[in-house]
This record gives C-alpha cells, sequence and structure tokens, in this order.
C-alpha cells in the first residue's frame, strides 16, 4: 500500500489571501484524509485566518501576526514569503515532504525585500539546481505549457530557439509521462505569428525554429503536432483533441486557459526534482482578509500535488 503523502504548503505574502485559501481548503471535505500537512509559515497567521489545528505548522520566519498590513505591498511581507519558500524546498530536498504547494506571493514585496526573481518558477529553479524549468497550467480541458514565461512581448521573437522549443517538449513529454502517467500523450505546438507564419507571409520563426523543433521530437517517438494557428487550436483542445499544448509566450496560453479554468486552473513547475504545485491567481489585495476569498484554485492545486506525489510514490 502507498503510504499517505505529506503536502508541504507556503504561506505566500502574509498581507494576501494565502493564509485564507490554504484554511478554507485544507478543512474542506474534498481533502480530508487524504495527506499529512506542512505548512511553512505562523501558527497564529494561519488561526487568525481560521486555520486548522491538525496541520504541523513549521516557523520559519520572524513576521507575526502583529505586523500584518493586510492588502498592504511590504517589504517585511516579501522576506517573509521568500523564508517560506526556501524552507519548504529544504524539507522537499531533503523528502520531509513529497510535494510543495506555493500561496501567492506579491512580486512587489520580494522585490523590495531584495529578490532578484521575476516569480516562484524561476526561485524553484535555482534553489533547486533544475537545469530548465517549464510552466504548465492544468485544467478541466487541457494542459498548456509556455515556451516563454514572463518576458516582454517584444522580446519574445528573439527568444524563440530550436532548442528552447525542443527542450519544452521534452520535458512536457516526460512529465505527462512518469509525472501523470499517460503512456502516450499527444502533444500540439502553437505557432508564433498569426496562421502560425503562413509559410512565411507572417514571419519565419515557424519556419527556422519551430518546425525543427517538432521535427526533432517527432524522430524520437513523441506524439506531437504544429506548429498550428493558435486562434483555432485551442477550440480543439477543448474538444480533447490533444493531452497538452504548447505556448510561445505568456498571454497566447494563458488567456484561452483562464477562460474556462479560472478559479480551478493549477500551476505547475516541471522539470523540478521536487514536485510544485500552486493556485493559478494572485495574492489578490483587494479582498485579503475580508473573509470572501475562493478557495478552489488552492483546492485543486493540493489535489494534483497529492496525485502527482502518489504517482512519484508508487513509482
Amino acid at each position: 500500500m502507498i503510504k499517505k503523502p505529506v503536502i508541504g504548503i507556503t504561506m505566500g505574502d502574509p498581507n494576501g489571501v494565502g493564509p485564507e485559501v490554504i484554511s478554507k481548503a485544507i478543512s474542506s471535505t474534498d481533502l480530508k484524509g487524504l495527506c499529512d500537512f506542512v505548512i511553512f509559515g505562523d501558527r497564529e497567521i494561519m488561526q487568525k485566518a481560521g486555520g486548522s489545528s491538525d496541520a504541523k505548522i513549521i516557523k520559519c520566519s520572524e513576521f507575526g501576526q502583529e505586523v500584518l498590513k493586510p492588502g498592504a505591498i511590504d517589504q517585511h511581507a516579501g522576506q517573509a514569503s521568500l523564508e517560506y519558500i526556501t524552507s519548504a524546498v529544504k524539507s522537499a530536498l531533503a523528502g520531509e515532504i513529497h510535494a510543495i504547494v506555493t500561496a501567492p506571493i506579491s512580486k512587489e514585496s520580494t522585490h523590495l525585500a531584495g529578490s532578484k526573481y521575476p516569480g516562484h518558477t524561476e526561485m524553484l529553479k535555482d534553489l533547486t539546481g533544475a537545469e530548465q524549468t517549464v510552466m504548465m497550467f492544468e485544467g478541466r480541458k487541457f494542459k498548456v505549457m509556455l515556451v516563454t514565461i514572463h518576458e516582454a512581448l517584444s522580446n519574445v521573437p528573439e527568444l524563440i530557439s530550436r532548442e528552447k522549443v525542443f527542450s519544452t517538449i521534452k520535458i512536457t513529454h516526460e512529465s505527462l509521462v512518469n509525472l501523470f502517467k499517460i503512456p502516450e500523450p499527444k502533444i500540439v505546438v502553437c505557432g508564433l505569428n498569426p496562421h502560425a507564419g503562413e509559410s512565411g507571409a507572417f514571419g519565419n520563426e515557424e519556419i527556422k525554429y519551430i518546425i525543427p523543433a517538432v521535427e526533432k521530437a517527432k524522430a524520437q517517438g513523441i506524439n506531437i503536432e504544429g506548429p498550428l494557428p493558435a486562434d483555432t487550436l485551442f477550440y480543439y483542445a477543448y474538444q480533447g483533441k490533444w493531452d497538452a499544448v504548447i505556448a510561445m509566450y505568456h498571454d497566447q496560453g494563458l488567456i484561452p486557459f483562464k477562460m474556462i479554468s479560472f478559479d480551478d486552473g493549477v500551476n505547475i513547475t516541471l522539470g523540478l526534482p521536487i514536485i510544485r504545485t500552486s493556485p493559478d491567481h494572485g495574492t489578490a489585495f483587494d479582498i485579503a482578509w475580508k473573509g470572501i476569498a475562493n478557495p478552489s484554485s488552492m483546492t485543486a492545486a493540493i489535489s494534483v500535488a497529492i496525485e502527482l506525489a502518489k504517482n512519484k510514490l508508487a513509482a
């Protein structure tokens, strides 16, 4: 029998909705008895948010409820959220927890605290020593991976390369097989330009970079199509034609994804030596500490973490 997984949860920015959505999610009947929880944060803050006393809480920052500033960008809250992540990663690498679920952080607050990272993904890559990471978004209808992540749109074309596209395909395929236990996953790749470049009429990135990467993947036995025009591709993805869609840039993939999975989408970092998921929303400072935050995405993130951890333990 597979042992019950231990899921670590970082509290995120204390001034945001993290403590509330964690509290609501771990108290839900949907997750009851499926795992053991370890929260990296502060017990008093979690109790203030209504947190369950059943969860183990590891204090890894001096930030406490007396300095809470609900909805505020704050250097000290940013520092605390960085310390939660660092502590959780160490625990995961040591095998003390089987997956990490990260509550949202404020990039403005972490930058005030001296962080150079644009988000969780880049920080986790460095903390774990991963060679390359891929951002996956898991939803009700399809999964989306991104070749480029938090980049200005004007910079995206120069960041597209054969190597980058191929490595994204390869990591996606390996993760679908090994983590999600899909034996022969079907993958599709978006073009960068309108109509996937129309044979060079609207840009040549498809001809120079994307098509060669797809052909290399096919030669290695990966079931893949593309590049196809993104404006029609997502219609067929919604119908279930493929297991995963690889988009070239952030909004190309996330606008259609969030149209259908806004409340329960899950962000997963592929390519790490550990399992990491997170809710697909931010700190929601405008509703923080008002008791009205929707925990659906956090609940989904924990559910996916449990599923992946069980798959890994079974292997």
